[in-house]
């Protein structure tokens, strides 16, 4: 389980989206862990009516509650730098990200059917995400076409590396998000040595 969020003067905005997101985040480490409510409250030591109030959005946990309860699942929080978007220049302006970011596995390998302001002609393919050529296909798409929320839902960092060197997309595009695949490249190098 990650949360996002960057210290800055606006903090409370900041904390206030984490815990927006919490019941979602918690949902799916639960789910993913196999325990029940039951059973998450017993370990975590807060009430199981509060777990069901968390997940369905209704009630937001304190801190404090929120750490207890993710750590009963094994889980931790991240807390990263928040993406920022810029343009590219000339007649067809494209989305650039600050840095890269990971998706969900089940997101990252889904099948993705493009929706019409990003596949345009014709009736739109299935592209299989796990297929390394229809991932390299949507990630062309996404990146020529694709509005920052279509691309942060569409695109994972890591993947994303592994078929940059093939991507066929216009050399304004590549040379405007190399920033962005060197950083992460430093990152991981740093990470590992």
């Amino acid at each position: 389980m990650t949360c996002k969020a960057r210290p800055s003067k606006n903090y409370r905005y900041r904390i206030r989206y984490i815990i927006m997101k919490f019941g979602t985040a918690l949902v799916e480490a639960r789910t993913a862990a196999d325990l029940t409510q039951a059973e998450l409250s017993a370990r975590s030591g807060v009430a199981r009516p509060n777990i069901a109030a968390f997940e369905a959005g209704r009630r937001d946990p304190r801190w404090d509650t929120a750490m207890r309860t993710i750590e009963a699942l094994g889980a931790s929080v991240e807390i990263t730098e928040p993406i920022s978007w810029s343009w590219t220049t000339g007649r067809r302006p494209r989305a650039v990200p600050s840095r890269l970011w990971r998706l969900p596995l089940r997101e990252a390998f889904r099948t993705l059917t493009p929706e019409l302001h990003l596949w345009w002609s014709g009736p739109a393919p299935q592209l299989d995400l796990t297929e390394r050529s229809d991932r390299a296909e949507a990630y062309e798409l996404v990146l020529r076409e694709g509005s920052p929320e279509d691309i942060r839902s569409i695109v994972d960092g890591a993947l994303l590396i592994d078929v940059w060197s093939e991507l066929v997309v216009p050399a304004n595009l590549r040379r405007a998000w190399q920033p962005a695949i060197d950083r992460a490249f430093r990152h991981r190098a740093e990470a590992s040595g």
